[in-house]
């Protein structure tokens, strides 16, 4: 009816004029957008209140299964934390485990656990099966140098990426062996002319050493003579300790000033690298960066990669370069052990340079020695970033948790080292022909008789450079890099603490933590080699 009625007013049948059609239009188009945006923040609203408890059930689904994870109770909403920050971690754990077992949880936050494990069966365990690794250390590098593949946290996203370097490492081996000559030279004499008494800071010639092992590896001679290198180091350094600081920011800190000038440095260290790369690849002198080349992946900067690889290994070699370097200097008996076998070996004609030190185990025994008393880092990390991890005793470790293995510990442990664990003993990797190692009350090496190296697989708490899926790739060129340079160093020279500085004590155990004392100062005094 009312249809009829309109039909029957003449004034409805009339055409709308212009401005009435356009405001109708406009209305009919206002009020479709309307309706639009209010679907979008609806579906908007849904999605993010989704996201939220999905992340809120994830939070309750980790507290539900850390429950039965032995550890203590979480004190307060920031966890152990407070704990953590105000002492040694590796002097936590320890507490923790004598108290707790061998698998032990500590909340970091409300939404951080951490496990650590020290039982040896639970250890090899882990380190198979948690094949990811956590975020910071690939971040702190993708942050300084660009996207690189070494530090990729999913090892499912890095496999093909670590073994092609793995084959690019193995182009090093043979040129890391045949290099410690120069750099003795090259480093360690020009070192001692800067100081007025000779003497050298175990630590700063360490990272020397360390840096221009790696580099004249890498890049040849093209390094050694490349007047731009302390530079570049001292870039290096500065960038390596800042690094994990501007990676810890959940958001990239671009309001703060030190970070762009940390942006800058990291801007020239990256210019100073690719003139290198240039330069090297000018004069065609490096087979690694032509392996480089040839198996490179586009998505990948080369330039970031050799960094990175640089500043990591460069800083774990330092720091086992510096270990050996003050336990030499202490034990001078020892010195004289390794110096008469590289007599020996010179004598029936053997290089120390062919990839092998079976003339010479004694300073592998060091090498070794020292990398368990003091490995590069106290903590080995890893983490399941998709799946809960179930161990064969029952442990379910929850997806995301941060998984450590206190290497520190597990490598000064009497179960597993006997009781004279905490002690330096090159002789536990040795096995003695027709005699023994004995060392008197001053541990002095008072006996020797020919030896031989004992298998590593014979030490399954030897983990100074990991073990399982995402074991060190460079573990090899690391040894064999370092003992070629003691080889040499030994050969030439002696090593001696500074004068008066004899009288200072050795390492001693604080709590349950091996503590080296203050850098040394030593003194490289030159041998009568004929």
């Amino acid at each position: 009816m009312a249809g009829w009625a309109q039909c029957q007013n003449p004034q409805s049948l009339a055409p709308l004029s212009l401005s009435q059609a356009c405001d109708r239009c406009w209305g009919s188009m206002a009020s479709c957008l309307e309706r639009e945006i209010n679907a979008f923040l609806w579906l908007s609203l849904i999605g993010v209140t989704s996201f939220l408890l999905g992340k809120l059930a994830n939070i309750f689904q980790l507290w539900r299964k850390a429950r039965l994870l032995p550890g203590p109770p979480c004190p307060s909403f920031y966890g152990h934390g407070r704990l953590v920050s105000s002492s040694n971690l590796t002097d936590v754990l320890h507490k923790m485990h004598k108290k707790y077992g061998g698998v032990v949880k500590i909340w970091l936050g409300a939404t951080q656990l951490l496990v650590s494990i020290e039982e040896m069966d639970l250890i090899k365990e882990v380190l198979l099966k948690a094949e990811d690794k956590l975020p910071l250390t690939g971040r702190a590098f993708r942050l300084a140098f660009g996207k690189s593949s070494l530090f990729i946290s999913s090892f499912e996203k890095v496999e093909h990426q670590r073994n092609a370097l793995e084959m690019k490492l193995g182009v090093l081996l043979e040129r890391a062996s045949s290099i410690p000559e120069q750099i003795l030279v090259h480093v360690i004499e020009n070192a001692q002319s800067a100081r007025p008494n000779g003497a050298v800071d175990s630590e700063t010639i360490s990272f020397y050493l360390a840096y221009t092992i790696l580099g004249a590896t890498i890049f040849g001679d093209v390094f050694l003579a490349w007047p731009k290198a302390t530079f570049f180091k001292e870039l290096l350094v500065k960038i390596a300790k800042d690094a994990c600081f501007w990676a810890s920011y959940g958001v990239t800190p671009f309001w703060k000033r030190g970070f762009w000038s940390y942006q800058d440095s990291c801007a020239k260290l990256k210019c100073l690298m690719q003139e290198l790369i240039t330069e090297c690849r000018q004069n065609c002198k490096s087979r690694f960066l032509w392996e480089f080349d040839a198996h490179d992946h586009t998505e990948h900067e080369p330039c970031g990669e050799i960094i990175s690889l640089m500043v990591h290994g460069s800083l774990t070699m330092a720091a086992l370069i510096s270990n050996i370097l003050t336990r030499l200097v202490t034990h001078a008996d020892i010195q004289d052990k390794i110096h008469s076998e590289i007599v020996i070996a010179r004598k029936t004609g053997r290089r120390l340079d062919e990839l092998n030190f079976d003339m010479t185990p004694n300073l592998l025994a060091v090498v070794y020695e020292s990398a368990r008393l003091h490995p590069a880092g106290p903590l080995l990390q890893r983490c399941s970033l998709r799946h809960d991890l179930k161990l064969k005793d029952g442990t379910v470790i929850p997806a995301g948790a941060i998984i450590v293995v206190p290497i520190q510990l597990v490598q000064t442990n009497c179960s597993n080292w006997g009781s004279d664990a905490v002690k330096f003993n090159p002789c536990r990797f040795l096995s003695s022909t027709d005699g023994r190692c004995l060392f008197d009350q001053k541990d002095h090496l008072t006996e020797h008789t020919s030896s031989v190296m004992k298998e590593l697989n014979e030490f399954e708490a030897f983990l100074p450079f990991g073990s399982g899926t995402r074991a060190c790739l460079g573990q090899e060129l690391a040894v064999l890099g370092i003992s070629s340079l003691f080889a040499a160093l030994i050969e030439h020279y002696e090593l001696r603490p500074q004068q008066g500085s004899e009288s200072n004590p050795k390492p001693k155990m604080n709590n349950c933590i091996l503590q080296l004392l203050p850098s040394p100062q030593i003194v490289f005094v030159k041998r009568n080699v004929d």
